[in-house]
C-alpha cells in the first residue's frame, strides 16, 4: 500500500499497482528533499530514523490499546469518530495485532529508502508483500521530512504500513475527513481502512 502527500487544492490518487499499496495525507516536506536512490539502499543515518519511526508507532499504538480497553467510554467519542459503530473490543484486538505486528517485522522487514521507481509523485512511504517475496518497507524523502507528532507524523505512518501487514487493511479513505466520513457511511470498511487507524492513534485526545 503507498501511503501519499496530498496537496491542499487536489488529492493525489491512490495508485494499487505491482508494486506498493497505501493511503494519503497532507503533510507538506520541510527541509531540503533527499535525493533518490536507484537501488533503495538506506543509509545509516536513514535507518536510525526508520527504528525511531517505529518506537514512535508502538507507543501509539500501545496508547490505543489502553484507552480502548481501560477508558472505552471516554474514548468512544473518538472511536465513533474514525470507527462509526465497531466495538471498542475489536478495535483494540487489530490494534494489538499491529503492536504485534511493529515487534515481530521490525527487524525482519526489507527496508528500502528513496527508491527512484517507488517513490512518485508525493509518497510518503509504501509496504509489499505476496507469495514467497520478503515484505518490504519503503520509505519516501515525504517520510524524512515528515515531523514526529500531529497528522502525517513518522510514527503514524509506520502505524498505516504495518496495518496492511498486520491486518491487510486496504485504502478505502484518505484524509481525516475521508475516514470519518467513512466511519458514518461504512463502518465495516472503516475496521479495514489503513488511514483510521493512523488517525486515530494521532488525534487520540491526551
Amino acid at each position: 500500500m503507498r501511503k501519499s502527500l496530498a496537496t491542499a487544492a487536489a488529492l493525489a490518487a491512490i495508485v494499487l499497482a505491482p508494486l506498493p499499496v497505501a493511503a494519503q495525507g497532507t503533510k507538506f516536506p520541510q527541509g531540503q528533499p533527499q535525493a533518490l536512490a536507484r537501488d533503495g539502499a538506506c543509509s545509516a543515518e536513514q535507518m536510525v530514523v526508520v527504528r525511531r519511526g517505529f518506537a514512535d508507532a508502538r507507543q501509539m499504538s500501545n496508547r490505543a490499546i489502553a484507552s480502548l480497553t481501560m477508558e472505552p467510554e471516554v474514548v468512544r467519542p473518538h472511536l465513533a469518530r474514525f470507527f462509526g459503530s465497531n466495538p471498542a473490543g475489536a478495535i483494540a484486538k487489530n490494534f494489538r495485532a499491529i503492536s504485534v505486528g511493529l515487534d515481530q517485522r521490525e527487524s525482519r522487514l526489507v527496508y528500502e529508502c528513496n527508491r527512484t521507481d517507488a517513490c512518485r509523485g508525493s509518497t510518503f512511504a509504501y509496504v509489499r508483500w505476496g507469495g514467497n517475496a520478503r515484505e518490504v518497507m519503503g520509505l519516501c524523502p515525504a517520510y524524512f521530512s515528515a515531523a514526529r507528532s500531529g497528522q502525517d507524523s513518522q510514527g503514524g505512518i509506520i502505524v498505516h504500513e504495518m496495518s496492511h501487514l498486520a491486518l491487510g487493511t486496504r485504502d478505502h479513505a484518505y484524509q481525516p475527513r475521508g475516514a470519518e466520513a467513512l466511519a458514518k457511511d461504512d463502518p465495516a470498511a472503516a475496521q479495514m481502512n489503513a488511514d483510521s487507524y493512523e488517525y486515530f492513534t494521532e488525534f487520540l485526545p491526551r
